[in-house]
């Protein structure tokens, strides 16, 4: 007995320690029970187990918190995506590309001061290029995806380096280098040109040797062999009505350095882990690499040198995104915080866009939005007006049977949740608004979005008005048909009825609203259609109103 009760002294002190510590276990658990719970509701905004989805992975220094695939990775075959499967990056890309850049210059086989001239065959232009300006998206250089020579006949083909650069080589500059920003995929196909020829080899050779095995990212590929990889999700897919089709293919000799690498979540993941830890990028140039560029009227661009920087609930972050056909992505980190969130989708939507800063903002225990607040239609109208920020730029806030919303001229119609205390969250994306009122009346409004605060005033100006008119389906018969815009690039017209819609090429139908004869308007985005008859009552071309005019001639 006396043993007994001895050993049960002994482990006395031992029990007070034992409890704390179960508490913590509990604590943590419930903790991450909780941040779970709340990803796992934020996901389900974005994809359906049925539908082409996405796969997202969520660390806080060396530990993951959250990784998940829901969706599907082939929906005919009824397939389901994994955490390991593979996917397309798009412009993730650069940031290798750029760390490639850097490595050769820390090796002092190259300077970023040099003109590109050194390098490749490229006519000089009315001023000098640097290496670092095709780094930093300041060269001026047109962007090839932009330009009509570059649609589903031409990029679903294989192309060579030299005959890609001859797109855009004998293009005017848009403007002298280093005086504004302008993203620009032909200048990271420039710096898979330099690298070739720096380092004497393939750009993918060279990424899978310096970039991809050091980090051990063995389910990666810099390979522009179209070849799917075995976890690959095949081509993707794209919107057409309220589903999706197999996207449009594209050869990976295309994108190259500014858009080829294929990966997976967590061999981002250790990607992003080795530049924290100063593995990649030269010591040299890392202050740089992650430090919005200065133009020469001394404002920062918001990009460095492969990565852009903007902010998640205003914690600072390290990013970048990536689009390309039947794939997105999103990748951010927030070095103060230590938390890495990357997004992989295979669809061409703007999931990953928003839901990666979602996730971010949860893990630093800072979600945007919040509970809904009901707000009545007279609170409503006294936010309704025509707001105006220091830049110019004008937003229109409108009160209807449907709620408050708010759109930028020219662009998308969002619904507004309100939050309580006049503040507001933008539906569908991570923009906060919140509006200031004096002497109890509505004057100011702040704008919160990724890129920073934006302070607008309220207008005395009238907001714009269209009152949509009854529509004949007679009437709209011979509008029917399909027009381009641009070269791949078409609005295609049908009537339902007395209702008319509107399917741009990969993108979902919307309806179509009438103002007066042969004119028409959309809500859910600031546009407006003017179709132009000829003498003999056919209709050949429209012009489309989107911010600029675009005209549009009858293809079918």
């Amino acid at each position: 007995m006396r043993h007994t009760a001895m050993l049960i002294r002994s482990a006395l002190p031992v029990i007070g320690p034992l409890l704390a510590l179960t508490a913590t276990h509990a604590a943590t658990a419930q903790a991450d029970t909780t941040l779970t719970a709340r990803m796992d509701a934020v996901l389900a905004e974005h994809f359906t187990p049925d539908a082409p989805g996405g796969v997202v992975l969520v660390a806080k220094g060396d530990r993951i918190l959250y990784e998940r695939a829901l969706g599907m990775a082939d929906v005919a075959a009824n397939k389901p995506l994994t955490t390991a499967s593979q996917f397309r990056i798009g412009s993730i890309t650069k940031q290798f590309t750029a760390v490639a850049i850097l490595q050769l210059a820390d090796q002092g086989k190259l300077k970023l001061t040099d003109e590109i001239q050194r390098y490749v065959d490229f006519p000089k232009k009315e001023h000098p290029i640097t290496i670092e300006h095709l780094l930093t998206h300041t060269s001026g250089i047109p962007n090839f995806t932009d330009l009509p020579a570059y649609n589903p006949e031409a990029f679903a083909v294989p192309v060579s380096l030299e005959a890609e650069i001859k797109m855009f080589k004998d293009l005017p500059l848009e403007f002298k280098p280093g005086t504004k920003w302008n993203y620009s995929n032909s200048g990271y196909i420039l710096l898979t040109a330099i690298i070739e020829k720096v380092a004497g080899r393939s750009w993918s050779d060279h990424v899978a040797e310096h970039l991809l095995r050091p980090v051990g990212m063995t389910s990666s590929s810099a390979s522009l062999d179209d070849h799917y990889l075995p976890r690959e999700p095949g081509l993707g897919y794209q919107p057409e009505g309220e589903g999706w089709v197999p996207a449009l293919p594209v050869s990976l000799t295309w994108p190259r350095g500014a858009g080829s690498i294929r990966s997976t979540v967590e061999d981002l993941w250790k990607w992003n882990t080795a530049v924290k830890k100063g593995n990649m990028v030269p010591a040299q140039f890392r202050e740089r690499a992650f430090t919005s560029f200065v133009l020469a009227n001394d404002t920062a661009c918001g990009y460095g040198y492969g990565w852009m920087f903007q902010n998640v609930q205003g914690s600072p972050t390290r990013e970048h995104s990536g689009g390309i056909n039947g794939a997105t992505s999103n990748m951010i980190y927030l070095p103060k915080e230590d938390v890495f969130v990357v997004v992989l989708v295979n669809r061409e939507s703007a999931d990953a866009h928003s839901l990666a800063p979602e996730l971010a903002a949860i893990a630093l225990g800072k979600p945007y939005g919040g509970p809904e607040v009901p707000l009545t239609p007279e609170q409503a109208r006294a936010y309704a007006g025509v707001y105006r920020s220091e830049q110019g730029v004008t937003r229109y806030v409108t009160s209807d049977s449907d709620g408050l919303h708010a759109q930028r001229e020219g662009g998308k119609r969002f619904r507004l949740q309100y939050l309580g205390n006049d503040r507001f969250r933008y539906v569908g994306d991570v923009i906060n608004l919140t509006f200031q009122r004096t002497h109890g009346k509505v004057t100011d409004a702040l704008l919160q979005t990724r890129q920073g605060d934006d302070p607008m005033t309220l207008t005395d100006e009238p907001l714009p008005t269209r009152t949509a008119i009854a529509l004949h389906n007679a009437d709209l018969l011979p509008y029917v048909g399909e027009y381009e815009l641009a070269p791949g690039f078409t609005l295609t017209f049908r009537a339902e009825g007395d209702r008319f819609f509107l399917r741009p090429t990969g993108q979902q139908e919307l309806e179509v609203f009438g103002s007066a004869p042969n004119e028409f308007f959309l809500t859910v985005v600031d546009a407006t259609i003017t179709f132009h008859p000829e003498a003999d009552g056919s209709v050949q071309r429209l012009t489309f109103r989107q911010g600029k005019e675009m005209e549009g001639k009858r293809v079918n």
